[in-house]
């Protein structure tokens, strides 16, 4: 079962969906999808795999993807010196069906955390996207 802070999301034929177990909402758009999910004191569930660097995963790496886009960042975890068990993150993003990202980032005690708050930046970033189309919209004519 979903947790009520993260929903899915997907994208059907041009439009993008909110669902649990039934379909909570249908977009036009990206960030009117992110608005929804963040009105509701939501969050994207991102999908998330270990980081892989020339083909080789990294320990205590994971990276997420968003709509079968590539890494839209990342969570660490810190195994020796001072920082060892600190969990951190960071949100970055070159897809161009929204605005490039280099941004959010923070530490946090867990890696359960640092996935949450991952999620929380990633989904506020796409909804506080101001309005209009965004560049790939525009690519496509839209």
């Amino acid at each position: 079962m979903m947790p009520a802070d993260r929903l899915k999301v997907r994208e059907i034929d041009g439009r993008y969906e909110v669902y649990g177990a039934d379909v909570l909402g249908t977009f036009t758009s990206i960030v009117e999808m992110a608005r929804f999910v963040r009105d509701r004191g939501a969050r994207f569930w991102l999908d998330w795999g270990r980081t892989m660097i020339n083909g080789n995963s990294l320990p205590h790496d994971f990276s997420p993807k968003f709509l079968g886009s590539d890494s839209v960042g990342r969570v660490m975890g810190e195994t020796h010196g001072p920082s060892a068990g600190i969990w951190s993150w960071s949100c970055s993003t070159h897809d161009r069906r929204w605005r490039g990202h280099g941004g959010g980032r923070g530490t946090c005690n867990t890696k359960d955390l640092a996935v949450t708050e991952l999620e929380v930046e990633f989904t506020r970033y796409i909804a506080d996207t101001p309005d209009g189309w965004s560049p790939y919209a525009q690519a496509k004519g839209l």
